[in-house]
């Protein structure tokens, strides 16, 4: 099953997680590794090299063997569109009284499913009301 258009390129849920993972690794630490990538997502280093390999044909990774992981701009790009996405969501379902550890695994669910305009009009509604 394919997600929503990011950008101008499509990815499938589980390469949207590579490049969200790329992208928190580097903000925490500079770089992101295969190794690292295989731990946080709980697979085995073949699979995120298979990805990764994916994600660089596609222009939104520089993936070379024995090497750190770097985002290309696009990537980038995607990753924080992916990022705030997820934030509008875990926002929204705190607000509403969900509990932080269903909060943060129902928004990583929904936001490889939901509409972008939809995301955009929460986004608003949490602009209007957490001002009052």
């Amino acid at each position: 099953m394919s997600s929503p258009r990011t950008d101008t390129v499509e990815l499938t849920k589980a390469l949207e997680m590579y490049v969200k993972v790329a992208f928190e690794l580097e903000e925490e630490f500079g770089t992101a590794t295969v190794s690292d990538m295989a731990e946080r997502l709980g697979v085995k280093a073949p699979s995120v090299t298979a990805a990764l390999q994916k994600l660089d044909s596609r222009g939104m990774m520089k993936y070379r063997r024995y090497q750190n992981v770097k985002l290309t701009r696009i990537g980038k790009s995607v990753a924080k569109k992916l990022h705030d996405r997820n934030k509008t969501l875990m926002d929204f379902l705190l607000m509403i009284g969900v509990d932080e550890e269903t909060a943060n695994t129902d928004a990583c669910e929904i936001e490889h499913v939901v509409n972008p305009k939809t995301i955009e009009k929460l986004a608003e509604y949490l602009k209007k009301h957490s001002k009052k």
